[in-house]
């Protein structure tokens, strides 16, 4: 079952019902989830008539994206040395002499 709380929302996944019919699932579907006026529009779909994914593998990342989990920032320091001795390895020295954002090295050096 799919509900939509206000106009502009899309339909988004609400619920299961079990009924003998499209009508009889309606009904059900408005009684138990919309009642109290909690949307303005529902839908009901026959379980038999979901389409799932037969290849998992197009599920699979192929990028790390860790930096947008809270996780992802954990061991950073480790991840940040791995990745300047990279830079050294390949003759990217700047990593190490570029100052800190904000700080202006100019005035330090006197």
């Amino acid at each position: 079952m799919f509900g939509r709380r206000r106009v502009n929302d899309s339909l988004a996944h609400v619920g299961r019902i079990h009924a003998a019919d499209r009508d009889t699932a309606l009904v059900l579907a408005r009684e138990t989830h919309f009642r109290h006026n909690e949307a303005v529009d529902y839908a009901v779909v026959r379980s038999d008539q979901l389409h799932h994914v037969d290849d998992k593998s197009i599920l699979e990342r192929h990028v790390d994206i860790d930096y947008r989990l809270q996780a992802g920032y954990s061991g950073f320091r480790d991840k940040r040395a791995a990745a300047r001795e990279a830079a050294e390895r390949r003759g990217m020295t700047d990593l190490q002499t570029r100052p800190a954002p904000g700080r202006d090295v100019s005035s330090e050096s006197t």
